[in-house]
């Protein structure tokens, strides 16, 4: 289960709580080429599962030095887990104990999808490092549980163990999985987003886009889940977003209006319930008024979604897009399409206007393929994470005091 961590050039860490970040280099000690650290985790014990709210179990860190040089060493956890829900920092506990090392201070903090704890010198800013002796190894007591909350659609947590200053090797050892109780079928979620951009929307008429939520397993969630999407600019077009209207395909068979986010292309749409297996949002969109559109303009389309309660960071995304037609070309002799369309259109216009995309376009968008002139979907799942995404963000997240979400900072 090892994991590539981001380069030390790509990383700051603050020299104290605040919003000023502060290059490594500024502090750090010359290292010696090569990556001359390595970290070593002892077997946990008691040895078992771990409960919600239960006890904690131990284990050594150890890193050594094979170097004939002191080397300043970040430690660093990232707790992650193998089922659907975001790890919250209020879902893990964490603490640190030397045994032969410094007196330690350590905290965790939480960054989208994950908790991270991290330990540091006593009395010294969030970020300073240790100096591991040449030749020479530090040791710590680490204990690790699982909090009341830890969610029940969460399986096995996982534990990886890294230096933020990137002077550590990867090894086999440095990974640690908990099997947790009681045991849960977990399994990913994933949502889709199916559009249709070959399709223009026209006066009078609609786009249709639909948002697929699919969960893994039989364990569901703890609570609902929100979703948002976000209408942007294409990647080479630089016309403006014209006025939309999103609608929300009721269970009545009506159409209601999302509302839109105050000063934004983003609307809120339905929360959805939180013992879902699937779930399938249809949604459509129409264009106030066409006149500046002179070519077709291509829109990109965001869906994302997140737990209402708890970690409440968009752990779900997906993309498509959508074409409107320009005003010349959207008139034909006889017709006399509004170019306004109705707040509340009709369920019986939308379905003239807008078939449901075929079986042959949900498979395209299955496969995440973005062919031009196909529906396109993109799929977005949770799961193990590259813990690169995560160092990198840590280490600026330590002197941001008003993002870090910290369980407990002890002096030891």
């Amino acid at each position: 289960m090892s994991a590539r961590f981001a380069s030390a050039a790509a990383l700051t860490v603050a020299a104290a709580v605040g919003t000023t970040l502060v290059p490594l280099s500024a502090y750090a000690t010359p290292v010696p080429s090569g990556k001359p650290l390595t970290i070593e985790l002892g077997t946990p014990a008691p040895a078992g599962p771990l409960t919600r709210g239960g006890a904690t179990e131990t284990f050594a860190f150890t890193v050594k030095n094979s170097s004939d040089k002191a080397v300043d060493f970040l430690p660093w956890m990232v707790a992650d887990s193998d089922g659907a829900s975001p790890v919250a920092s209020s879902h893990i506990v964490f603490d640190v104990e030397p045994v032969n090392a410094p007196a330690t201070d350590d905290y965790v903090m939480q960054q989208d999808g994950s908790a991270q704890g991290l330990f540091y010198p006593a009395g010294k800013p969030k970020g300073d490092p240790f100096s591991v002796p040449a030749k020479g190894e530090l040791s710590w007591k680490v204990s690790v549980g699982l909090g009341k909350k830890y969610p029940s659609n969460n399986g096995n947590l996982k534990l990886d163990a890294a230096d933020l200053l990137n002077h550590a090797q990867r090894e086999k050892d440095d990974t640690l999985v908990f099997e947790t109780s009681p045991k849960v079928e977990s399994g990913p979620a994933s949502l889709r987003l199916l559009s249709d951009p070959k399709t223009p929307i026209k006066p009078g008429k609609y786009g249709q886009v639909s948002l697929i939520h699919q969960l893994k397993g039989t364990a569901t969630f703890d609570s609902d889940l929100a979703t948002t999407l976000e209408v942007e600019q294409g990647p080479d077009d630089t016309q403006f977003v014209p006025q939309l209207v999103v609608e929300e395909l009721a269970a009545d068979g009506s159409y209601i209006k999302a509302t839109r986010i105050d000063g934004q292309n983003k609307w809120q749409l339905s929360d959805i319930g939180k013992n879902f297996i699937m779930h399938r949002t249809t949604l459509r969109v129409s264009v106030v008024d066409f006149k500046g559109i002179q070519k077709p303009l291509k829109l990109k389309l965001h869906a994302s979604s997140s737990l209402t309660e708890g970690n409440v960071t968009p752990f779900l995304g997906a993309d498509g897009a959508i074409t409107i037609a320009p005003e010349r070309d959207t008139t034909t002799p006889g017709a006399t399409p509004s170019a306004t369309p109705s707040a509340t259109p009709s369920p019986t216009a939308s379905a003239s206007a807008s078939p449901a995309p075929s079986a042959s376009a949900t498979d395209t968008a299955t496969t995440g393929a973005n062919t031009p002139g196909t529906t396109t979907g993109a799929l977005a799942s949770t799961g193990s994470s590259d813990t690169t995404w995560y160092a990198a963000l840590a280490a600026a997240l330590i002197g941001a005091g008003g993002v870090l979400i910290a369980l407990r900072l002890r002096r030891r």
